[in-house]
């Protein structure tokens, strides 16, 4: 009788455990286990963005499941483990993952076109909204995916293309807003500053964007200029995805 029971039973197991391989991740999991999690520093000019991919490299760093990939665009600072930051380099730190999920830190200047590339002489220097909404495609498909974008005018990659139920955005500034802290004087951008300090509180995504954009805004009321007014989108299927 057990037998016949478990001959039964197996059949219907198996058939469960394929249609799940084949849903989506936001309906597998309700955070990824793993991440490829590549960190590009756009410009060398001043040394805030590099700090803050150094110093979310150290943060991240010996965390299970976590595949590093940082890159830069300091010469000085360039070898096999952090190459230049090109749109074909984030390509390639990309490439390949088996992880559950992927992140994309950005930080650097930015206009209403896209992310300054100081490095990326091919592609004029400018790392484009849909240039890497189809890098995510090819590499991270359906799985949970963040991406954040710290840099004047970030807000242009929260667009019809860069969204999607497994996508989460952050950005430090509105479309058509200037964000503040990438001169010498500073050791991270204004928003980098915060969020660095917000992700060691740890929860949600969304959580960490709150915190975020909380510290920025109370950190630019002093400043004469309009606010940068940091911008989010959160995809239905990862809204309460928690940080890694």
């Amino acid at each position: 009788m057990l037998k016949r029971l478990c001959d039964m039973a197996f059949p219907a197991l198996l058939s469960c455990l394929v249609i799940l391989t084949m849903l989506p991740w936001s309906a597998r999991a309700a955070t990824p286990t793993s991440w490829r999690v590549v960190l590009v520093a756009g410009d060398s000019s001043a040394p805030v963005f590099d700090n803050a991919v150094t110093r979310l490299s150290e943060m991240l760093s010996g965390k299970s499941g976590i595949e590093l990939r940082p890159l830069t665009s300091d010469e000085a600072l360039s070898g096999n483990k952090r190459p230049l930051a090109t749109a074909k380099g984030i390509d390639a730190a990309l490439n390949g993952t088996q992880a559950q999920g992927c992140l994309v830190f950005m930080t650097s200047h930015g206009t209403i076109d896209g992310l300054y590339l100081r490095q990326d002489i091919d592609n004029d220097r400018l790392l484009s909204p849909g240039r890497l909404d189809r890098m995510l495609d090819k590499h991270c498909g359906e799985r949970p995916t963040v991406v954040v974008v710290s840099a004047c005018h970030a807000g242009v990659f929260i667009g019809r293309a860069t969204k999607g139920d497994n996508r989460i955005l952050l950005t430090a500034a509105r479309d058509d807003r200037v964000s503040f802290g990438c001169g010498a004087e500073f050791e991270y951008t204004y928003f980098d500053e915060c969020l660095l300090k917000s992700w060691a509180k740890g929860g949600t995504w969304r959580q960490l964007y709150d915190r975020t954009s909380t510290c920025v805004r109370l950190k630019e009321s002093e400043l004469s200029e309009a606010s940068s007014m940091p911008q989010a989108f959160f995809g239905k299927g990862v809204k309460d995805l928690r940080l890694p």
